[in-house]
């Protein structure tokens, strides 16, 4: 008796969801866990203590790092709970980490309970350092344990190599069936039915179409419709980068810096006013605010990774000491382009922001990107239509002090070309392309 196809794949799925299993299983029966005393502690200490201190580094305070072998547990609890105090009964230990850190004075952590402070010190017993990890070029990096790791990407290329060995495998075999079948059973006889009606139809009219004719006809159409395609994409995609979003050296966030904290555009872009170009901000930009702003206290006491990019750029090292934490060999950032338009096209940045045209106008909502993209098409057919819907407000701006005077001295001449933008409630309402922005020398010349 032949067993069934179906029960056979049964039993392979069956075998292959327990190997999944077990793998799993294996994976997270890794050792590493924090007792719940410690993973207590390790959230009291990230809430209370990163900002200052890292297990296995030196920043604003020491090293964490082993420090209940240095130390007892009841003078760690005095020294938490409020070192000023400590200090002030004499304790000699207490006097030296005050005065070895130049007198910077750590918080004291009245509000913790005894209870507390113990769970933080178990998270100290219980902290192992990372498993490092070789990086190409020899040297170790730091590597997290996590679920994700190496052993993760080797185990799944194995699954797939097995899974499409059992694919191949029940493949031949569904061919296998299949053809014992064929065999097995009589050929049964074909019936010969007769054409359709519809089928009719198409016989007639082969018969009277000339072959030639026919062709020549298929051929146009693909011919005009190909032709209509390619006019269409050369318009739409040829020198198009609307959406164009490309990774950057530093993942800097126009989201975080003009949407949240609302810096001001021109802070960085500082030309934008005066320049045909809106200057790219030079290093030194950057470090007005990040030689202070470092994000330690998201990053377990580390400097934040795009950060440390911008000190490497300006090879800076906050932990030297003063006078010595530059180095000498600055080097810029090498940000990817991202609006280009040809070399044929004029535009001038200072002629828009000075007139009162938003950033946004051009660029989008450029405060909500995390990652820049091109937001318009920036094509020719996109500016003339700006320049034909949009109002000049020439009454509040100088830089149209003189259009505005000639405006109002013909106010009242009907044949001037400038008294017709009066509107019935007196004002003004003139656009771009009746100021001469549509004609080609503007930004063709």
């Amino acid at each position: 008796m032949v067993n069934h196809p179906s029960k056979k794949i049964l039993r392979i799925k069956t075998i292959i969801i327990s190997i999944v299993l077990l793998l799993n299983l294996s994976i997270f029966a890794q050792d590493g866990a924090l007792s719940p005393a410690a993973a207590e502690g390790e959230t009291l200490f990230k809430a209370n203590c990163v900002s200052c201190h890292a297990m296995n580094s030196k920043q604003v305070g020491p090293a964490l790092q082993g420090v209940h072998t240095r130390r007892t547990e009841e003078w760690m609890l005095k020294w938490i709970k409020n070192n000023e105090k400590f200090r002030a009964s004499g304790d000699k230990d207490a006097i030296a980490i005050y005065n070895e850190y130049g007198g910077a004075a750590m918080n004291s952590f009245e509000n913790l309970s005894d209870d507390q402070i113990k769970s933080i010190i178990t998270y100290f017993k219980e902290w192992t350092p990372p498993a490092p990890k070789v990086a190409a070029g020899g040297e170790a990096a730091a590597e997290t344990t996590s679920f994700y790791s190496n052993n993760t990407l080797y185990i799944l290329l194995f699954l797939i190599i097995v899974l499409v060995i059992l694919l191949y495998v029940l493949n031949k075999t569904k061919r296998t069936l299949k053809s014992t079948v064929a065999e097995v059973e009589e050929p049964s006889e074909e019936k010969a039915s007769a054409p359709s009606e519809f089928q009719e139809k198409i016989a007639y009219y082969k018969k009277r179409i000339n072959p030639t004719i026919f062709k020549m006809a298929v051929g146009t159409v693909v011919l005009g419709g190909l032709a209509a395609y390619g006019f269409y994409f050369g318009v739409t995609e040829v020198g198009v980068q609307q959406g164009y979003a490309p990774e950057q050296p530093i993942k800097y966030s126009h989201k975080l810096h003009a949407g949240e904290l609302a810096i001001d555009c021109k802070y960085c872009h500082s030309t934008a006013e005066y320049s045909k170009q809106a200057s790219v901000p030079s290093v030194n930009t950057c470090m007005n605010c990040h030689k202070g702003v470092q994000l330690r206290d998201k990053y377990n006491g580390e400097i934040s990774p795009e950060i440390k990019k911008i000190y490497t750029a300006m090879d800076y090292d906050p932990d030297k000491p003063a006078g010595e934490q530059y180095g000498p060999n600055p080097k810029p950032i090498r940000w990817v382009r991202i609006h280009n338009l040809p070399d044929h096209a004029f535009f001038n940045h200072s002629m828009h922001v000075s007139t009162g045209v938003s950033c946004q106008t051009c660029h989008g909502p450029i405060q909500e990107m995390e990652v820049v993209q091109q937001y318009s098409t920036l094509q020719m057919g996109w500016c003339i239509n700006c320049h034909r819907e949009r109002n000049v407000d020439v009454e509040n701006n100088p830089y149209y002090e003189k259009l505005h005077a000639k405006i109002k001295a013909e106010k009242d001449d009907k044949s001037s070309n400038y008294g017709k933008y009066f509107t019935k409630d007196g004002k003004i309402n003139i656009k771009p392309a009746d100021n001469g922005a549509l004609e080609c020398s503007k930004c063709h010349y």
